[in-house]
């Protein structure tokens, strides 16, 4: 068995989270699988560890390798024959969800916010216009932390890795008290949007010289 079995008793743990952001339980088993798994596995091992046909684990690996989840190599002795695995940075994962789908989901409620708020005018529609303005705000926030994770991942990922693992710590750990902050901070929440904006533009140009 190429694992434990409890470890493999956490699987339920993938299949739930995976749900709750949308994807289908499989797509945890199978993504759950090649994570806590000792070796890359064939299809056929993930067929028979989690008891489900081979279109269905043919459908969930095909739906993980466009979100960037996992890798797909062939067996040298066979070059017919494939292995998958779970790529090892999460960081990059989320990156791509957030570019094949959060994004477009984000952009398209914003612009359908925006042409509300265009059609919202006289003053029966004070109360509407401060809903819309805030639903543009919060999409606005939403996108500014997606491209920063975006720009993390990607500046990351750069051939000089172990120059940039060093701010990539700094990032993590100076992080949660930045966001406090600006949580913290009293304003409108369009001018903090916009504060937020700048901030992260800024810091992303001077490729986090100051985080170290």
């Amino acid at each position: 068995m190429f694992i434990e079995p409890q470890i493999l008793a956490e699987l339920p743990h993938f299949e739930m989270f995976f749900n709750r952001i949308g994807f289908k339980r499989i797509d945890g088993s199978v993504f759950g699988l090649l994570v806590l798994a000792q070796k890359p596995l064939t299809s056929e091992e993930i067929e028979e560890a989690l008891k489900l046909s081979q279109s269905a684990v043919s459908l969930s690996l095909k739906t993980l390798a466009h979100f960037g989840a996992i890798e797909t190599k062939d067996l040298r002795e066979n070059s017919k024959a494939h292995v998958h695995t779970a790529k090892e940075d999460s960081l990059n994962i989320v990156a791509s969800l957030f570019r094949k789908r959060e994004e477009e989901y984000i952009v398209d409620f914003k612009l359908m916010s925006q042409r509300v708020l265009d059609k919202s005018n006289g003053p029966d529609n004070i109360a509407r216009k401060k809903r819309m303005q805030s639903i543009i705000s919060t999409c606005e926030i939403a996108e500014s932390v997606m491209n920063f994770v975006i720009t993390i991942a990607q500046n990351k990922s750069r051939e000089n890795h172990d120059q940039y693992a060093a701010q990539y710590e700094a990032i993590v750990k100076r992080l949660p008290k930045a966001l406090d902050l600006i949580a913290s901070t009293a304003g409108p929440l369009a001018d903090m949007t916009i504060s937020l904006k700048e901030t992260i533009t800024t810091t992303l140009k001077n490729n986090f010289k100051g985080l170290r």
